[in-house]
């Protein structure tokens, strides 16, 4: 009787996994073999139109992201990926003409090489939306007809919905919570407009790590919207923070704008110039090794500091979140940034990832035959794009024989697993698939697992095919 060890075939099956290259983990993007950890964060930050930035400025700081208000700036971050804002102050009067201006941003975006646009900012603030009521079935509409026009004339480039602003909602619908907002995008059709959801979790007067069901305003409130994506049906689409930051206090400039109304809706929000930079830092770390759904992280900002008083306030809270002084020496937030270790991926491109159940089936030895696994979906993470995979059972002398519905799959393609247990003496049997992605600058891939449990038979039928089975042997 050759009745083989059951950690003889899970050892025989991980040593076939290792052979390809793959990594033992279920719907994660992961990395060649080798590498210190999974790569998903882009360092970015934002500047201020109009300003001039020194080119090496960036580098120093390890940014490879930017994000920006003017095209005429493209040109001087060769060596950065771009995302580019776009305004939307309110309903456009004149839909048509907007569509055809975004038609006509788009074919720009893709002569000047930039990678992404965001559609508008915090919707969710009047302010923001050109002083109408924020509304989020109008905001949705708009954000619709972009994303259809982008993903028509300029695909390739990423399209980030508009960052909402983390806030509670106002009496006099002003201002409305993100989450609220949020949800009442989703019941309008949202979910099928972007490919990155953007958001602007700021800090408030809390540390990166507070709670954020104890404290409502906090950076990992970010976990809340994210939960609520998931709520929705919305996976495997990153989230793009973009914007996050502190607020310094002016009065160690020797600036008191307490009562100024540019500022005294953020005094309670203030922090030190040293808690700032030891923050930021914070902040990256954590969605570092806490959120692997995160995307590029944009610190808002570098340089509003540097605008006249003429053109920005002096008390504008916009200058007080700058990691620059006034005269453009660097703040300890700088140089905090320049020191910290950074993990930008290999590539900013899709990875492979799987959803699935419980892939375990028990069988009785003598009577087991086709057996049918259950199923899993293809899905992509990481970074939006197209991606193909390829799909290889894990077979090898004395395992069952694995085979699958389809070989080749995109996103989406749900694949049936079957096994041959005729034959199979008693035991539990680990069965493997490979999913590797094809044509990408760098292989990701996962391993799907399950189990197949043969028991020993128990009703005469099995026990004496079982029998007649050994016999053979």
């Amino acid at each position: 009787m050759n009745n083989r060890h059951p950690l003889t075939n899970i050892s025989l099956i991980i040593a076939l996994a290792i052979g390809l290259g793959v990594m033992l983990c279920l719907g994660q993007p992961s990395e060649p073999v080798g590498a210190a950890r999974q790569r998903h964060l882009g360092y970015g930050i934002n500047v201020g139109p109009h300003l001039k930035v020194p080119p090496t400025m960036l580098a120093e700081l390890g940014m490879d992201w930017v994000k920006l208000y003017d095209l005429n700036q493209v040109s001087e971050f060769p060596d950065q990926h771009i995302l580019y804002r776009t305004d939307v102050r309110g309903y456009p009067s004149n839909i048509t003409a907007w569509e055809q201006d975004m038609v006509r941003l788009a074919n720009r975006l893709t002569q000047l090489g930039v990678e992404a646009v965001e559609i508008g900012n915090e919707p969710n603030l009047i302010i923001e939306w050109g002083n109408q009521l924020p509304d989020a079935r109008k905001y949705t509409d708009v954000l619709c007809r972009g994303y259809r026009i982008f993903k028509k004339t300029a695909p390739d480039i990423v399209v980030v919905s508009a960052g909402l602003a983390p806030t509670s909602t106002w009496a006099d619908g002003t201002v409305v919570n993100d989450l609220e907002f949020a949800q009442q995008m989703f019941n309008a059709g949202a979910s099928r407009c972007f490919d990155v959801w953007g958001y602007h979790p700021y800090g408030f007067n809390q540390p990166p790590e507070a709670d954020p069901n104890k404290h409502e305003m906090s950076f990992r409130r970010t976990e809340r919207m994210v939960q609520l994506l998931a709520k929705n049906g919305i996976h495997n689409r990153q989230l793009w923070l973009t914007e996050f930051g502190w607020v310094r206090n002016p009065a160690e400039e020797g600036l008191d704008c307490r009562n100024d109304p540019m500022f005294r809706d953020f005094q309670w929000m203030i922090v030190s110039k040293e808690t700032q930079a030891d923050y930021i830092v914070r902040a990256y770390q954590y969605a570092d090794a806490n959120w692997p759904w995160a995307g590029p992280m944009f610190l808002w900002n570098l340089n509003w500091q540097l605008y006249s008083p003429g053109y920005e306030q002096m008390c504008s809270h916009l200058r007080w979140f700058s990691i620059l002084q006034t005269n453009g020496s660097p703040l300890p937030a700088y140089t905090a940034l320049q020191k910290m270790k950074k993990y930008p991926p290999l590539d900013y491109g899709p990875s492979v990832g799987v959803s699935a159940g419980e892939l375990s089936r028990t069988v009785e030895a003598g009577c087991a035959g086709i057996t049918d696994m259950g199923s899993f979906t293809i899905t992509s993470n990481g970074y939006p794009g197209s991606l193909s995979v390829e799909i290889k059972p894990a077979n090898g002398p004395g395992l069952p024989t694995v085979w699958t519905s389809t070989y080749t799959a995109t996103p989406g393609t749900k694949v049936d697993v079957l096994v041959d247990a005729k034959g199979i003496p008693p035991g539990l049997y680990m069965i493997g698939i490979n999913v590797r992605s094809v044509g990408t600058p760098n292989l990701t891939s996962v391993l799907v697992q399950g189990w197949l449990i043969v028991q020993n038979p128990t009703s005469s039928e099995c026990i004496t095919r079982y029998n007649q089975q050994i016999a053979t042997q």
